[in-house]
C-alpha cells in the first residue's frame, strides 16, 4: 500500500523544512494540491486517501525542485495578486505582495467609474495593469514589455480575467510603444536591482528573468528613462506611479526633481515600512 496524502504531506514538509524554507507545511499542501489537481480545502478533506500514482509522479519531482530553490510559483504556474489569480512562467517576474502598494495607490486616486487611460510599462505577467483594468471597469489599459514571451503570458492572463477587450499589448522598450498617447496614469515595476547584486540573490530570485531584475550599475537605469520621458505621454495632471527598490526613494525623488516636470512627489512605504512606490503628477502647462 502506498502513502496516504497525510503521510506524503508529512514527508514533503520534512524535506522542505530541512532545506530551510520558512513555510514547509503550507508549501507542501500547495504542491500536493497542484499535483493532485485538488483545491487546498479538497486536499485537507481527503488526507486519509492514498496518494495516486499520477499525483505522486508530479508531486515528488516538484518537491525535489523546490528543495533545490526553484520558485514555488513556477512549479504550480500561478500566483495570487490583488485577490486575482495570475499565470506565471519563467518568462515573467513573480508578482509580489509589496507591489500591491502601487496598484492600491492608483486605485485610491482614481474614480472607479472614470474612463481612465492607463499604461503599464514592463508589464510582465500583467499583474499591475490587469489589476487596474479589473478594479477600474471603464478603464482602457495599454501594457508594454520588451519580451514577447512575457507579453504572451500577460495576454493569457487578460483572457482568463475577461479583460482582453480593454487591454492592448505592445512590444517595445519602456515608453517607446506609447508614443502619441496621452495617459491619465503611467505605472511601472521596472528592473531596479543593481547589476552587481544579482549573483548574490537567493536561488529562487535568480530563477526569475534577469531582464526583469537588472537595473544597471546602480539600479536606477530604468528611472533615468521613465522620469524624463513620462511627461511626453502623460496628460497634464496625469499620475506617475513607479515601484522602486527599498533604498531608492531619495535617489528617485532627486531624478524626478531634475526632470522638472512633476508636482506632489512622494515615496510610499510597503507593508514592511520600506520605500516601495514613487508617486507624482505631471505639472499642468
Amino acid at each position: 500500500m502506498g502513502l496516504t496524502l497525510q503521510e506524503a504531506l508529512k514527508e514533503a514538509s520534512r524535506q522542505l523544512a530541512a532545506a530551510g524554507l520558512p513555510r514547509p507545511r503550507l508549501e507542501a499542501e500547495v504542491l500536493l494540491a497542484w499535483a493532485g489537481r485538488y483545491s487546498r480545502p479538497q486536499l485537507l478533506a481527503r488526507l486519509e486517501e492514498e496518494l495516486e500514482p499520477a499525483a505522486a509522479a508530479r508531486f515528488w519531482p516538484a518537491v525535489e525542485r523546490r528543495v533545490a530553490g526553484y520558485p514555488l510559483q513556477y512549479l504550480t504556474g500561478s500566483q495570487e495578486f490583488m485577490s486575482l489569480e495570475f499565470k506565471v512562467t519563467p518568462a515573467v517576474l513573480i508578482p509580489r505582495q509589496d507591489t500591491e502598494v502601487v496598484v492600491e495607490a492608483v486605485l485610491k486616486r482614481f474614480d472607479v467609474r472614470g474612463n481612465h487611460v492607463i499604461a503599464d510599462c514592463c508589464t510582465g505577467s500583467g499583474a499591475i495593469g490587469l489589476s487596474l483594468a479589473y478594479y477600474l471597469p471603464n478603464a482602457k489599459v495599454y501594457a508594454t514589455d520588451i519580451s514577447p514571451a512575457a507579453l504572451e503570458v500577460a495576454r493569457q492572463n487578460a483572457r482568463a480575467l475577461g479583460l482582453a477587450g480593454r487591454v492592448t499589448f505592445l512590444q517595445g522598450d519602456f515608453l517607446a510603444p506609447l508614443k502619441g498617447l496621452k495617459l491619465d496614469a503611467l505605472v511601472a515595476n521596472p528592473p531596479y536591482i543593481p547589476a552587481a547584486e544579482l549573483d548574490g540573490l537567493p536561488p529562487e530570485v535568480r530563477a526569475e528573468p534577469r531582464l526583469a531584475l537588472d537595473g544597471g550599475p546602480d539600479g536606477l537605469r530604468a528611472y533615468r528613462v521613465l522620469l524624463p520621458g513620462a511627461p511626453e505621454v502623460l496628460k497634464a495632471g496625469g499620475l506617475l506611479a513607479l515601484e522602486i527598490g527599498y533604498n531608492q526613494g531619495r535617489a528617485v525623488l532627486n531624478l524626478a526633481a531634475a526632470a522638472g516636470a512633476y508636482r506632489d512627489m512622494a515615496v510610499l512605504p510597503d507593508y514592511g515600512g520600506r520605500d516601495r512606490c514613487f508617486l507624482a503628477y505631471r505639472r499642468e502647462e
